[in-house]
């Protein structure tokens, strides 16, 4: 409701309708007209604007990669935040200068029409007969045209990247989408072996100056040793070497001895100096004791029962004690003998040891008297030991790194290859020119209330 000058106008729905509606009648070529130029643009849009196929493959990455030279296949240890970062920037490495170039070229892409040998349009083409500007190279060309081209996604949670290719020739973008997906694996391997060849290079002038380090420490060492006189065997001092040998030798003949003494304590009666048969250890032991230990028990135990059936009196009693007499007295002679023998093969051990002693003092003073001479080489030899472990540990690294500029330890793979597509991507031109009709109608319909509110009369109270 309107209040003006004392008067109110009422305004219903049906007043507005009729309004509206008399106005687009009244406007009618106008809104025709706006429809039609939305109509003429859209078409304009679906001639001009050519529609692309997008070609589409999958690459799963390996940021780690295999460890072929080494215990193992399994790569270092790495954190999952750690390897995300690692497949987040492999998307940028598949739309870097380097794979972009191995496309170009192995696609032949400066001569094709759609990248860099696309035509020129008018005015590019005149200020170029004017030289006004330069003519673009079709290899940049083709590199800029391939970057508009080309879209690159990682699967969410996953180590799957799409290749996405958008050309206006359905053959061409899966060609394309293949080959990029290809140079990014050569690409990768590649700069591998180009860091495993940069590494062993470095490896290699340190390895020289490492064999130089090791060559001037062992003609020191062998200097010193020459001048000094010091004769070395398997890296060791010979006076060391005869001391460290005779040691074991005296270790062993001080154990023979404490054998021997410990058999002839054991096998003598401490009583009566008397030889005790069972005290004889096994080692000393011989067949003709046993036998000798058995008769004499046969006969003893047959006096025995003699003695007690027949009497002391008896022939045979005399005979068997006669027999068992015998017996006991070879027994103990053989016994004797095992002694003799025993402590005959104690003094030659304690001979032994008292010579090893002595030889092992004499030695030592030996020792004593270029001792200094002896630890400086030493020192000598653990310098040429320390700087030979360093070069065998560089040239083992530099001989790995050169195999590995011949192994491909790269895991990543094509999972899909793109193919053709079926049909172009985006709206299609149906939907597009319908778009248009209804923007049109849209835009009509406000520019002929707008112009109708413009034109219109002004009047005091009267409703707008």
């Amino acid at each position: 409701m309107t209040v003006s000058e004392g008067k109110s106008y009422v305004t219903s729905p049906v007043t507005n309708g009729q309004h509206l509606a008399g106005v687009l009648l009244r406007r009618v070529r106008l809104i025709c007209g706006v429809i039609l130029l939305c109509a003429l643009a859209g078409a304009a849009y679906v001639i001009l604007v050519p529609q692309k196929y997008i070609a589409s493959g999958r690459i799963l990455l390996d940021p780690i990669g295999l460890q072929i030279v080494g215990t193992g296949v399994a790569p270092r240890d790495t954190t999952r935040d750690t390897s995300a970062i690692d497949a987040e920037s492999q998307i940028y490495v598949i739309t870097s200068r380097a794979v972009f170039d191995r496309v170009v070229a192995t696609e032949h892409l400066e001569t094709d029409p759609l990248f860099g040998a696309k035509p020129r349009g008018l005015i590019s083409s005149l200020l170029v007969a004017l030289g006004i500007i330069k003519p673009i190279d079709p290899h940049a060309l083709a590199l800029r045209q391939l970057d508009r081209s080309v879209s690159v996604s990682r699967s969410a949670n996953s180590f799957v990247v799409n290749v996405n290719v958008a050309t206006e020739d359905r053959d061409t973008s899966a060609r394309v989408a293949n080959a990029i997906m290809t140079s990014y694996i050569d690409e990768e391997n590649r700069a591998k072996a180009e860091t495993a060849k940069r590494a062993g290079t470095s490896l290699d002038t340190r390895l020289e100056a490492l064999q130089t380090r090791l060559r001037e420490s062992e003609e020191r060492y062998e200097r010193y040793r020459s001048s000094h006189g010091i004769v070395v065997a398997n890296g060791q001092p010979i006076l060391e070497k005869q001391v460290t040998d005779l040691s074991g030798q005296l270790t062993t003949a001080q154990a023979r001895v404490n054998e021997l003494q410990s058999a002839l304590d054991q096998i003598r009666d401490t009583k009566g100096g008397m030889v005790r048969l069972d005290a004889i250890p096994e080692a000393f032991r011989s067949g003709s004791i046993e036998i000798l230990r058995n008769r004499y028990a046969a006969a003893k135990q047959l006096e025995t029962n003699l003695v007690a059936t027949l009497g002391p009196r008896h022939p045979d009693y005399t005979t068997a004690a006669a027999q068992a007499a015998e017996a006991r007295r070879l027994l103990d002679q053989a016994m004797r003998d095992i002694v003799q023998s025993i402590s005959a093969e104690l003094e030659r051990a304690k001979a032994t040891v008292k010579g090893l002693n002595a030889q092992i003092n004499t030695i030592n003073s030996q020792i004593s008297s270029s001792n200094e001479a002896s630890v400086r080489l030493r020192e000598l030899g653990r310098e040429v030991d320390a700087s030979r472990a360093i070069y065998e540990s560089f040239l083992g690294r530099s001989r790995e790194l050169a195999e590995q500029q011949r192994l491909e330890n790269t895991n990543t793979r094509v999972l899909s290859y793109a193919s053709p597509p079926l049909e172009p991507g985006g709206a299609s031109p149906i939907l597009i020119l319908l778009a248009s009709v209804l923007m049109g109608i849209g835009l009509g319909t406000a520019a002929a209330w707008f112009m109708d509110q413009l034109s219109a009369p002004r009047t005091p109270g009267r409703p707008v």
